[in-house]
């Protein structure tokens, strides 16, 4: 079965984790993890090309609507509708899992070398990653949404078993081939730590509580092994290697929160500029006015001798 590495443990869903265990051991499966935005899932299946799949994942409660560009809408509990805010150019979380995966398949371009066993620089269009958005909601919930993106570029799936399917069927026609080595490799660059090193599963999902992650125990597997260092929070070693990694993963999710807070400063002092720039446009416009226009004012000019 696939194996399964993470970076902020505290953020797995305990749904999507159990039923990724279920792909073939030629998987590789990356969570949670921070290339200056977060990445929900990432799975690789190396080959030539090798298949690159981003997942966005989204909880929602409600029902949404909206068309592939522009803002999206959630349905409240009154039955009205409010707009879901935007944030930078994710309009709405399928532009976000579009710009997560450009965002990904350019850090992997450029940092090619740190994991790939050829000195062989390959062209950043080799690195393309397919976007996903899979939306979880209660059972009952229908979303207004388009059947897919006019561009065929990505897809969203309303329940993880359709999601799984497609991942398992789908492959790229082009793009960068990649040994299993060079993905263990890819584990190291990204101070990833195992969770899942592949075993048997039960066909069947178990019955999960998706909000709560619980660390697993690795056991033997019959797949195939490859050199990827055990890191400092590998989750088969002992309450001190369990530590180290709750202590990764928590130094990862500070990180994030330091870099979306470096750009709400940033957004604050843009405003503050406009705000600036606005104050000093109506200063001007009220010197400019014309003083001939109160009689007023004009015999206090005359008087003043500034006429």
């Amino acid at each position: 079965m696939a194996r399964i590495f993470a970076g902020e443990l505290s953020m797995i869903d305990q749904e999507v984790f159990d039923v990724l265990k279920r792909l073939p051991d030629s998987f590789w499966v990356f969570a949670e993890f921070n290339i200056g935005r977060n990445i929900d899932w990432f799975i690789i299946r190396p080959d030539t090309p090798s298949t690159l799949i981003l997942t966005e994942l989204k909880r929602i409660n409600k029902p949404l609507r909206g068309a592939v560009n522009g803002l999206w809408e959630k349905q409240t509990a009154s039955g009205e509708w409010e707009e879901v805010p935007a944030s930078g150019t994710d309009t709405n979380p399928y532009w976000q899992a579009v710009n997560s995966a450009n965002a990904l398949a350019d850090w992997l371009w450029n940092n090619q070398q740190l994991y790939r066993e050829t000195g062989e620089i390959r062209p950043s269009g080799d690195f393309r990653v397919w976007p996903d958005l899979l939306l979880l909601s209660p059972g009952g919930t229908t979303h207004r949404l388009p059947l897919a993106p006019p561009s065929r570029y990505g897809r969203w799936w309303f329940n993880v078993d359709d999601w799984l399917r497609h991942v398992r069927g789908w492959t790229p026609r082009t793009g960068v081939p990649l040994t299993h080595q060079e993905v263990a490799n890819l584990v190291e660059s990204l101070r990833l730590t195992e969770l899942w090193a592949g075993g048997d599963v039960p066909d069947a999902m178990p019955a999960s509580d998706a909000g709560s992650f619980s660390l697993p125990t690795v056991g033997e597997s019959s797949a195939p092994t490859y050199s990827v260092s055990p890191g400092p929070g590998a989750a088969s070693g002992s309450p001190a290697q369990t530590f180290a990694s709750w202590a990764m993963g928590l130094e990862q999710r500070v990180l994030r929160l330091e870099q979306e807070m470096a750009g709400y400063r940033s957004r604050v002092h843009e405003l503050e500029l406009e705000l600036s720039r606005a104050s000093l446009d109506t200063l001007g416009a009220d010197a400019a006015i014309d003083d001939d226009s109160d009689p007023a004012i004009a015999r206090a000019v005359e008087a003043s001798g500034l006429s």
